[in-house]
């Protein structure tokens, strides 16, 4: 049923005053119908066609249309596959089919025929996104965000029930459930033959079970999606009305005797209604300033937090695709400015829709046009108006292969709800609550290893290893080896450092802050030491200078503290740090730049709290280039600072110590 909300945005729905079908074959009866929108009894006609009838080419594009139209994009994947799996197949058939794969889920058959698109139409690179964004969609699948998301089957009907919001101690949502209270047939709609879409109640949140239709906002056609204002107990909803069209001299039978027909065609376009409530009681719904049904669709309305910016959607002209978000500013007189496009950061080519923001001001919305899992996915952007951040796609469980829009949160960034047509639901569109799930247990596995002779890594057993957690005054654990490895549960979202130490053997360290990706998760971490051996140098991998001179830049200072540190954990240490230029200048005057860089860096490390009989400044000039770039070779700025460089090596220890601590630097 959301499908058919913005494809109200992009088709017109005609409701002919007087139906003449063709007197030719049941499959222009058929095409007729659905060139009428109604998609139900098209799909039964070329069924029933199809028994005694071999279905053509556009027989076929015309039933997978018919079957998109109302949600069952399976069946139309099956009728599609028909003429994409051709030997020589058109083109745009290929490309609906590997689309219709996507909104499946089945992404490696997708890839599969988007990569045979592109040998048909090589000048097109809109198969190259697909393909990108169904490999990412795989990862996200394989390893989802953690969240743990449930239909809400005591709201949801085997129809379409979307759109849920606060309203009170409970809830307002838009659904097209069958209420038994039907009159006649005009109020039901013939693209899906069920009910028009309605606005309906609930009173708490514990007690899911009571419905009630807001009799003084519905409308004879579709109502909804709504968004309902606390600051102004205002509720903002989307209607939808039938603007008539005359077509004069249009024969739709060219068989007829009838020669000029006035026929009346009406269009179904949304508006943008609001209504205050008081005291229990809903005002008279009043049209917002700039619907304009006779030239556009506008609708899915969402105020910001402090009231003074109007969101919603719309095709009118001059935007960048199917539908754009466009908004509107409060004036002093409670009056809204001219709509305004929100921008080409969040609105694309295709539809952008079901807009929503948080009490902190970030929007979500849905969209077909940034890179998605298939179908509409949610997204977020942080910004205001017409100034937006890039929008970031939120993955899986909340998005899927299919539909996932109308999101809201109840505890932010915690829970919520959102709407989707996704697999294993009631109905059409579902409404499902969802929940920020963190890991019950993570683990971090440990493993010790060294470097032979040919300078690969080996496992190395016998190692103490501690570690020390931030959030526990970095207090530390003796952890026990089983096997060569060493595991331990730790907390999510903490910072702790790991130590392994063995006699002969250089004592290393690494820091790791425990995020996790699944609901039971083990990270692992590696700790490579190496053989001790006074006078071995380690590179400072972050210690680089500007050309020509031996300050300390910003990105150098937290390699130097490493160096602090190491030499605060051997207490009995000395080191030797020493500094080196490129080939640029003469050799007597890198010699003395590459002290004086050697200096400055000492001399930083002893405003740390070092003693200064424990460090030793070494500059060695341009003797000891790591690459090519010696005196009269052209290089690159990037390979002369890859010279211009400090190090440091263990040259002794005050009274013998055998242990070395070298953080992961």
């Amino acid at each position: 049923m959301k499908k058919i909300l913005y494809a109200l945005f992009l088709s017109v729905i005609t409701m002919h005053a007087v139906h003449l079908y063709s007197q030719g074959s049941d499959a222009n009866q058929a095409k007729q119908l659905m060139n009428n929108f109604e998609f139900v009894k098209a799909i039964s006609m070329y069924q029933n066609y199809f028994i005694l009838h071999s279905p053509g080419d556009e027989d076929i594009r015309n039933i997978a249309s018919c079957y998109l139209m109302i949600n069952e994009a399976k069946q139309a994947k099956e009728w599609i596959s028909r003429l994409a799996l051709k030997e020589n197949p058109l083109p745009k058939d290929v490309f609906i089919y590997g689309s219709l794969l996507k909104m499946e889920g089945q992404y490696d058959e997708a890839i599969e025929q988007f990569e045979r698109y592109k040998k048909l139409e090589p000048s097109d690179i809109t198969a190259d996104s697909q393909i990108q964004s169904s490999k990412e969609a795989k990862k996200w699948i394989a390893f989802p965000e953690l969240i743990d998301i449930q239909n809400v089957e005591a709201l949801n009907s085997q129809n379409s029930d979307f759109g849920l919001i606060p309203f009170e101690k409970g809830f307002i949502f838009t659904s097209d459930r069958k209420n038994g209270i039907l009159s006649s047939s005009e109020e039901t709609h013939a693209w899906t033959g069920n009910p028009f879409l309605k606005l309906y109640k609930v009173e708490e949140e514990s007690k899911l079970t009571k419905f009630d239709l807001i009799d003084p906002l519905n409308d004879k056609y579709h109502n909804g999606p709504a968004h309902f204002s606390g600051i102004s107990n205002e509720l903002f909803f989307t209607r939808t009305k039938m603007v008539r069209v005359k077509k004069k001299n249009r024969n739709i039978d060219p068989t007829s005797w009838i020669k000029n027909i006035e026929e009346s065609d009406y269009e179904n376009r949304l508006e943008i209604y609001s209504a205050k409530f008081s005291n229990g009681k809903w005002s008279t719904p009043i049209p917002f300033s700039y619907n304009k049904p006779e030239e556009y669709s506008i609708g899915h309305p969402i105020l910001s937090s402090d009231g003074s910016i109007l969101y919603y959607v719309s095709d009118m002209s001059g935007g960048l695709g199917g539908t754009d978000i466009y908004f509107s500013t409060k004036n002093t007189d409670g009056s809204w400015s001219q709509p305004q496009n929100a921008g080409n950061k969040i609105n694309t080519a295709g539809k952008e829709m079901f807009p929503y923001m948080d009490s902190d001001g970030v929007l979500f919305f849905s969209s077909d046009g940034h890179p998605g899992m298939g179908g509409l996915d949610i997204f977020k952007t942080t910004g205001k108006m017409n100034q937006w951040s890039t929008p970031e796609n939120l993955k899986a469980p909340i998005n899927s292969s299919k539909d996932d829009f109308s999101i809201i949160f109840t505890e932010k960034d915690i829970s919520g709800y959102l709407s989707s047509n996704r697999d294993g639901g009631k109905g059409s569109d579902d409404i499902y609550y969802f929940e920020s799930m963190p890991p019950s247990q993570l683990y971090v596995a440990i493993i010790t290893k060294t470097m032979d002779e040919n300078n690969n890594k080996i496992p190395l057993d016998r190692v103490n290893v501690k570690m020390f957690s931030e959030s526990n005054d970095k207090t530390k654990e003796d952890l026990k080896e089983v096997n060569g490895k060493f595991s331990t549960e730790v907390k999510c979202k903490d910072t702790y450092t790991f130590v392994g130490s063995k006699e002969g053997y250089y004592t290393v360290s690494k820091t790791i802050l425990t995020e996790y990706a699944r609901n039971q998760d083990t990270l692992f971490v590696e700790l490579i030491m190496e053989k001790m051996e006074i006078g071995r140098t380690i590179v400072l991998k972050n210690i680089y200078y500007d050309f020509d001179e031996s300050f300390i830049r910003e990105d150098a200072k937290a390699d130097l503290d490493l160096v602090v540190q190491i030499i605060k954990e051997n207490k009995d240490i000395i080191v030797e740090l020493n500094s080196h230029t490129d080939a640029r200048g003469s050799n007597k005057y890198n010699i003395a730049l590459s002290q004086r860089r050697a200096d400055a860096a000492v001399k930083y490390i002893i405003a740390k709290g070092i003693d200064k009989s424990r460090i030793i400044a070494k500059g060695y000039g341009e003797n000891q280039h790591l690459n090519n770039c010696s005196n009269d070779v052209d290089c690159s700025e990037e390979d002369h600072q890859l010279n211009r460089r400090t190090e440091f090596k263990a040259v002794g220890f005050i009274d013998g110590k055998k242990q070395i601590i070298i953080s992961d630097i």
